[in-house]
């Protein structure tokens, strides 16, 4: 009842209110409040809406200069080792990404290189639109980013075993072939060759360093400052014939460090391998008196930087011995007379009629981003000669080194650039019944034992300079305890490849390759 009354007397009180013309007249003053209050509140609309917009522009701005700086802290942090230089590039790539008529006036970047990392940061003034009215004319914004340093580049030396044996079933094609697939891959995968470099080195009983000895590049241009690195005696030439009889193609032996004078004098005839300090015939530390010659360690070590002797193969003989039969003749004595060339000396050298026997006929090639010159050097690679891959791996330890004699790697510490090697062998190593980078096989004390033990040691040389060392042994023919050599020089257990078929090979050196690929920046 009292809820049924109290609506009856609202509704009258309603109808009354709108027949006196009440309710127009509150509309009325209502609107004007409104407005009232809508002009007041105007300004402030106008400023939030204003504010939205210009603060909008600046988160945009804000945007646009922080993906410039990342882009150009990237590209500095790739581009170079050298702060300045860092500095510089970053500069220059962030006017590129970010140009002048973009939105934001813009501070130049503030670069600091801190170990590992590159910090950028920097300002861009924006001219407001709508702020203005409330006395803001300009927004400060500020960007920052930090790139770690990655690895920029690969240096990687290919060591690999031309001897004898890889003529049979024309093994040395296979080994061609996954060469020029490593060298083609690792190049396509980067769209800046210089962040690639690769060097070979072929081996066999020795290792041909070429006209690099003699401070010269393979055309007869200077290499370097000019500095030769092997010595050569004014009664022999290099050749280009790996056949001449009297020639040097550009094979050495290791150096001896007792006895050695670099003042000896070279005796006549004996085409570099004779020399005598006064009256010691061990005027080059090579020494025909005794048979217990050893370069021990410098055929480890990789900070010799020479000079080394050329290798000629021959052998040294006695008074009263004879230098005849087997490729050797009274002419290729060093001081033999006769008919049948007898030693008329203390001793005497005689020549082999094939002097160059078992030294490559590729050269090695010291660290480079020519592709095609690589692939035409693989070309050369042909057959001869014994395994002595102990002195294959210190001659690519020297190619890797930032020493003399070859000077292309970067610094062996340097966290930018990432050095490998990739040692491939068909065989075990063997001693050259009679000339070797040892010298004359009766004038040393090498075995095999100590080629083992010493390639071990240049392994483990490269393993401790932070070297990424990969193995690859070829075919069957091969015993286990040399497997076990390889399989321990490796890295790890799966940077080690046993391939007894050819085509296992190729693939070996396709997965190297797309391995090694993946650890440097691809431009």
């Amino acid at each position: 009842m009292l809820i049924e009354i109290n609506r009856k007397g609202s509704q009258a009180m309603t109808t009354s209110f709108i027949k006196n013309g009440l309710f127009r007249k509150y509309i009325r003053d209502r609107a004007a409040a409104i407005a009232i209050m809508f002009g007041l509140m105007a300004p402030i609309l106008v400023g939030i809406t204003g504010m939205s917009i210009d603060y909008s522009r600046a988160y945009l701005i804000k945007q646009r200069l922080l993906q410039a700086m990342d882009a150009a802290a990237l590209a500095g942090a790739a581009a170079s080792t050298d702060e300045a230089g860092i500095r510089q590039k970053v500069i220059d790539f962030f006017n590129a990404n970010y140009p002048p008529d973009e939105l934001g006036a813009v501070v130049d970047p503030v670069v600091t290189v801190s170990g590992d990392q590159v910090y950028v940061s920097g300002t861009a003034q924006y001219d407001t639109l709508f702020l203005r009215v409330m006395g803001i004319d300009q927004i400060d914004i500020s960007a920052s980013t930090i790139v770690q340093r990655e690895v920029q580049g690969l240096e990687v030396a290919l060591v690999l075993d031309n001897t004898g044996s890889m003529a049979w079933n024309d093994n040395i094609t296979a080994l061609k072939n996954g060469t020029k697939n490593f060298i083609n891959i690792m190049f396509d995968a980067t769209s800046n060759p210089d962040y690639v470099k690769i060097a070979m080195v072929p081996y066999s009983n020795s290792v041909r360093v070429g006209r690099y000895g003699l401070g010269q590049n393979p055309d007869g241009t200077t290499y370097g400052d000019g500095s030769q690195f092997v010595t050569v005696p004014n009664e022999v030439s290099y050749t280009t014939s790996h056949s001449s009889s009297s020639g040097w193609y550009g094979c050495v032996t290791e150096h001896m460090e007792n006895g050695y004078e670099p003042t000896a004098t070279h005796v006549s005839g004996s085409s570099g391998q004779l020399w005598m300090d006064g009256s010691n015939w061990d005027g080059h530390g090579w020494s025909p008196t005794t048979t217990a010659n050893d370069p021990y360690d410098y055929d480890v070590l990789d900070n010799y930087t020479g000079s080394w002797d050329i290798y000629m193969y021959g052998k040294v003989v006695s008074r009263g011995q004879y230098c005849n039969g087997g490729g050797y003749s009274s002419s290729r004595c060093s001081n033999c007379t006769g008919y049948y060339g007898a030693c008329n000396s203390d001793y005497c050298y005689c020549r082999n009629s094939r002097p160059n026997t078992g030294c490559p006929y590729a050269y090695i090639m010291p660290l480079t981003s020519d592709r095609d010159a690589l692939l035409a050097n693989v070309d050369e690679m042909v057959p001869e000669g014994n395994t002595l891959g102990n002195i294959g791996m210190a001659w690519g330890a020297r190619v890797l080194s930032p020493e003399a004699p070859f000077q292309e790697g970067t610094d062996w510490d340097n966290q930018y650039w990432k050095k490998a090697i990739v040692m491939m062998t068909d065989g075990d190593n063997t001693l050259n019944n009679t000339y070797s980078s040892y010298w004359f096989t009766n004038k040393n004390n090498m075995s095999v034992t100590k080629f083992n033990d010493r390639f071990e040691e240049v392994c483990q040389a490269l393993k401790d300079k932070g070297v990424t060392v990969y193995t690859v042994t070829f075919t069957s023919g091969i015993n286990d305890s040399t497997k076990d050599y390889y399989r321990n020089c490796a890295s790890s257990p799966d940077q080690y490849f046993d391939a007894p078929s050819q085509q296992e090979l190729i693939d070996a050196f396709e997965q190297i390759a797309r391995e090694l690929s993946n650890l440097h920046i691809k431009g």
